[in-house]
């Protein structure tokens, strides 16, 4: 079976094509011209001649997995097709007047249709009622933890982007608020979102955008993660953090999707100064608490479980 994945949303193809080609599956990766920061007609050309090209490619793949509704116009008119949806091609664009009608008509003649996030479901199943939710697989480097260096002091880590789709308006006045009250921890974050400036503003330490080995290690040295605020999922970011045995402060409300808890604090039942609070008043509890959320996370997350997923999905949809 040859199979092409179409784009990479955070790494979710990178992850399980990493454990299909250590078992000598022949699964590939192709980019996608990127749709922003160009002249709408340089982008269409760009598509365009891209589209040619995969349309075009010998041997032609078995499976195409297409990451991102905008881009399921590659799929159109053939079998064996995987639409991933991964969060604004959903929020946003499916209500857009222009991208609007790609990113449904791409739902409705996929061969398959798989939702990243437990709260797009309701979304996506009212036009397609056997897609299913696809949790993000981690790294395979992520199963392993990384030897956390020494460090003075305590050090508090925000994992998302600066931007409302993480809550980024919470987390600033966190930060703040953190800074009033607990002056004598050290507050990170990635330079990176539109709301970094207002990070910085309220005394957080940017930090560049820097290897993936690097930022893990961030995670593991950090006494408290702080994660998105916004939707009640976790992104890589947080389950990165997980996996690392990091106490976690986020926004967590999909117990249903998952069929348990996670073991985290969870910022949606109590204000996420006091849970900053506690862990760093308790740490061994805290601890305590992180070894169990690193299994969880293992246990939904695992690339190498969800790689197996995905094969047992493309031999139903060639079945079909």
């Amino acid at each position: 079976m040859r199979v092409l994945h179409l784009g990479d949303i955070s790494g979710t193809s990178r992850n399980v094509i990493d454990v299909a080609r250590r078992k000598g599956l022949d699964w590939e990766l192709r980019a996608v011209p990127a749709g922003r920061g160009a002249h709408p007609l340089a982008v269409a050309a760009r598509r365009a001649l891209d589209l040619a090209a995969v349309r075009l490619a010998r041997p032609r793949p078995d499976i195409l997995h297409i990451n991102y509704g905008v881009s399921g116009y590659y799929g159109w008119g053939r079998r064996g097709t995987v639409l991933h949806l991964h969060g604004t091609d959903v929020r946003q664009d499916l209500h857009s007047r222009f991208l609007g009608p790609v990113v449904r008509r791409s739902i409705l003649t996929a061969s398959a249709v798989l939702y990243s996030t437990p709260d797009m479901g309701d979304a996506v199943r009212a036009l397609r009622p056997d897609a299913a939710w696809f949790p993000a697989p981690l790294p395979l480097a992520a199963i392993e933890p990384v030897p956390a260096g020494e460090h003075a002091g305590q050090r508090l880590f925000f994992a998302s982007r600066w931007d409302e789709s993480k809550g980024a308006p919470e987390l600033i006045k966190l930060a703040a608020r953190l800074r009033a009250t607990h002056p004598e921890v050290v507050l990170e974050g990635l330079d990176w979102g539109h709301l970094a400036g207002a990070a910085r503003e309220a005394g957080v330490l940017l930090l560049p955008h820097m290897p993936e080995s690097d930022y893990r290690r961030k995670l593991a040295e950090a006494d408290v993660v702080v994660g998105q605020q916004r939707f009640g999922v976790l992104g890589l970011s947080e389950l990165e953090a997980m996996a690392q045995g990091t106490p976690l402060v986020a926004a967590f409300s999909a117990q249903d999707a998952y069929g348990d808890e996670a073991p985290l604090h969870n910022s949606r039942t109590a204000d996420p100064l006091e849970l900053v609070g506690r862990i760093l008043a308790d740490p061994a509890k805290a601890a305590a608490t992180a070894a169990l959320g690193r299994e969880w996370a293992l246990a939904h997350h695992s690339p190498v479980v969800l790689e197996e997923r995905l094969e047992e999905l493309y031999a139903a949809v060639l079945q079909q």
